[in-house]
């Protein structure tokens, strides 16, 4: 209780509490309180060469509850959020340590509204931009993002022009204090960004700018600082019934160990209104990665590229694997090519179809030996796995949503050598689950 109390910015929490009890003669002001209670339960037929707890077919049951306070003051926003979380069963699909609970300060933040255009944010923000695509969605387990933060916002509505300048630190030199929810994803000591939106042709052209540069030490030197440089565009093209959307990044810069970075992220989506009731969408991902067979390329340059703050699939089938490609610069790549349907039945529920291949671009894998700890090189085929899911979802009031996942995956030759994983003879391999979300609004005010 100690340690949770410590985490939560004394100084907004009394800000909320004298915003609350002191009457404001001339100016609303808004006071709301919601929650979001999630249940969820997994099923995983899953083996591994190592000996784990997903060793056999089992389940895995997750919890999360979150307090959300929002005050609006004049000129000046106020948001807190505690959120505590916990599970029982194996660490694939959990969003904490299996049979823990822990609690934090997921966004304590303050805004003022200089003008109605610009507003500064500081605190623990949420940053969330450009997510809409499979390897950056973010899902159940909230990964790295909520950062330590100051924003400067920049919108103006009419123009559909936005631009936000930020920084954020992580660690401090000289100390081993790490301030973010999750220490082991966001280990950079310092980070800034920015990320420029234009909307164009009447709105139906969307281009997005955005550079992130982060700082870390490896861990060991903490005199040492390594910059890694990733800016990005995105263009995305709508008319009523389609929608294409094409994506580029570029990572550059030093890994924490020294060695140089070039890397690539692309991706492209189009969609397709096909009726009221059916949308269909084909896309593609490839994350460029290293040929891990060219020792001497790979001792002084590294090619793969680091999602960043998307944190992977975790919610349905084998994907939450894929945390291994997609949070590292250590990797030999990965292409995603991908189908889409999205059956609206009934305005309460809806229907989602989805069919993944998963390849390599470098068909080597390197694994760390169970029993000596030594990593070793693998040659692999360049498929990795096939999966096709299915997700239902209903929602019979606005404050309650059912969701029942189903997946079903078909294992490459490449998977026997990855990560100890198991699989044999191409054998389907079943796993699913079913997440109850209550979001309430537990007060609302204002006087």
């Amino acid at each position: 209780m100690c340690k949770f109390f410590h985490d939560v910015p004394v100084a907004i929490l009394a800000l909320l509490i004298a915003f609350c009890i002191i009457p404001c003669k001339n100016a609303l002001s808004q006071f709301t309180v919601t929650g979001d209670i999630d249940a969820r339960t997994d099923y995983l037929h899953l083996h591994r060469i190592v000996s784990d707890s997903l060793n056999s077919r089992l389940f895995n049951l997750a919890g999360s509850a979150k307090i959300d306070v929002n005050f609006r003051h004049k000129k000046l926003d106020a948001y807190m959020s505690l959120e505590a979380q916990g599970s029982s069963g194996t660490s694939l699909f959990s969003t904490a340590k299996t049979g823990t609970w822990s609690a934090n300060a997921y966004e304590t933040w303050l805004k003022y509204q200089f003008t109605n255009k610009f507003s500064v944010q500081a605190g623990r923000i949420e940053i969330s931009y450009e997510d809409e695509q499979f390897l950056q969605a973010r899902t159940w387990d909230k990964l790295i993002t909520s950062h330590n933060a100051m924003i400067a916002h920049w919108l103006e509505p009419d123009t559909g022009f936005m631009a936000d300048l930020g920084f954020a630190a992580n660690r401090f030199k000289g100390s081993g204090l790490v301030l973010n929810t999750d220490a082991t994803a966001n280990s950079y000591r310092y980070m800034g960004y920015l990320y420029m939106h234009r909307r164009l042709i009447d709105k139906k052209l969307n281009l997005t700018l955005s550079d992130i540069l982060d700082g870390s030490d490896n861990g060991i030197s903490r005199e040492t600082l390594y910059g890694r440089n990733t800016f990005g565009l995105v263009a995305w093209l709508a008319w009523p019934d389609w929608d294409l959307s094409l994506s580029g990044y570029y990572q550059n810069g030093h890994i924490t160990d020294g060695r140089r970075l070039s890397a690539l992220y692309y991706s492209g989506y189009f969609g397709y209104q096909a009726t009221g009731w059916l949308s269909l969408m084909l896309a593609y991902e490839h994350m460029s990665g290293d040929d891990l067979a060219d020792t001497a390329e790979w001792a002084k340059t590294v090619h793969g590229f680091s999602m960043l703050y998307g944190d992977t699939r975790k919610d349905l089938g084998l994907s939450g694997m894929l945390n291994t490609f997609s949070r590292s610069n250590i990797s030999p790549g990965l292409n995603n090519l991908y189908f889409k349907a999205t059956f609206e039945i009934m305005d309460d529920f809806t229907v989602e179809a989805n069919y993944h291949w998963f390849t390599l671009p470098h068909a080597y894998v390197r694994n760390i030996d169970p029993i000596s700890l030594k990593p070793t090189l693998t040659k692999v085929t360049s498929s990795l796995f096939h999966e096709a899911d299915m997700l239902l979802t209903y929602t019979p009031v606005k404050t309650l949503k059912l969701s029942l996942g189903f997946a079903l995956i078909i294992p490459g030759r490449s998977l026997h050598a990855f990560n100890g994983w198991n699989f044999t003879g191409n054998h389907l391999i079943s796993t699913g689950y079913l997440e109850i979300e209550f979001t309430p609004v537990l007060f609302h005010g204002s006087h």
